[in-house]
């Protein structure tokens, strides 16, 4: 089994909609996974008791009330039932087939990072997740009108319970953050795996009203934004940057040349203490291979 946690925003307006429909379609994948919902957002804990979802409110913020990335990962994982967790955002609504993956990833790693693309769209109702005719209406709409997003957001991180060795002081709901975990998990030689293929989650769409932001170019510019791109700088990858991929019973390895060259870029970012010595192994792998 695994363990989902997420800190939803304040459940009001779209967003008390946008957030229902997600968390109603994480507890309808099991009645047995461990849902922790974290932060005192209005409405949190009510949505906590109607999913049967662990509530923990006191989560370390910023000045701005902003919940830290890493208090968000430290208070889960003490919290944690399972070996395999999940952190994903509060608008996303999961797939029947969520966790049918989770058995291959325990089997073929030891430590592991599952990431995908998400689809966008607009949901603009509450959706019964318990009335399969509703479901499946949604699902075939999905199929019909959602959009992939670039590969540059991620929204969901399935990892193993206590695989990172320190997670920085990143505001949630702020740029970067995502990619940064990207990156961490190459920096340390944990296979990134995207599941996009197989796993089709779908985020709902919305602005960025996290804490009273709005969707503009603010999120990078104030105070929560700027301190996040000082923290990762030019610490940060994408989802081309995952060396695995996920197929229907199994996990590959990428090895195309497109990959290969673009991994040798990326290189020197994920390894800047070598970067001089990958130059050179760079240019030769390019050289005589490609």
């Amino acid at each position: 089994m695994i363990t989902l946690f997420a800190t939803p925003k304040n459940f009001t307006g779209i967003f008390n909609d946008i957030q229902l429909n997600a968390i109603r379609s994480w507890r309808a994948l099991s009645k047995d996974i461990q849902i922790i919902i974290l932060g005192d957002s209005k409405g949190s804990e009510k949505a906590a008791r109607e999913i049967n979802a662990e509530y923990i409110p006191v989560i370390r913020s910023t000045t701005a009330g902003v919940p830290y990335l890493s208090d968000l990962f430290k208070q889960a994982e003490k919290q944690a039932k399972y070996d395999v967790m999940t952190f994903i955002n509060a608008d996303i609504i999961l797939p029947s087939n969520f966790l049918d993956y989770i058995p291959l990833l325990s089997k073929q790693f030891n430590k592991f990072l599952m990431v995908g693309h998400r689809w966008d769209m607009d949901v603009n109702k509450q959706i019964d997740f318990k009335n399969k005719a509703e479901i499946n209406k949604f699902w075939i709409s999905a199929k019909n009108s959602s959009q992939m997003h670039e590969c540059t957001g991620i929204d969901y991180f399935i990892f193993k319970k206590n695989q990172w060795t320190k997670i920085p002081d990143f505001a949630i709901g702020r740029p970067g953050y995502d990619n940064w975990i990207i990156w961490n998990a190459r920096r340390h030689f944990i296979p990134v795996i995207d599941a996009s293929d197989y796993v089709k989650v779908i985020h709902q769409n919305h602005d960025y009203n996290f804490h009273n932001l709005k969707a503009d170019p603010k999120i990078f510019f104030e105070e929560d934004g700027l301190n996040n791109v000082k923290i990762h700088g030019e610490k940060t990858l994408n989802l081309l940057d995952a060396n695995y991929y996920l197929e229907e019973n199994k996990i590959i390895k990428k090895t195309s040349k497109q990959y290969i060259n673009r991994n040798l870029g990326k290189l020197p970012i994920i390894f800047p203490e070598i970067s001089i010595p990958l130059s050179y192994f760079k240019r030769f792998i390019r050289k005589f291979f490609l």
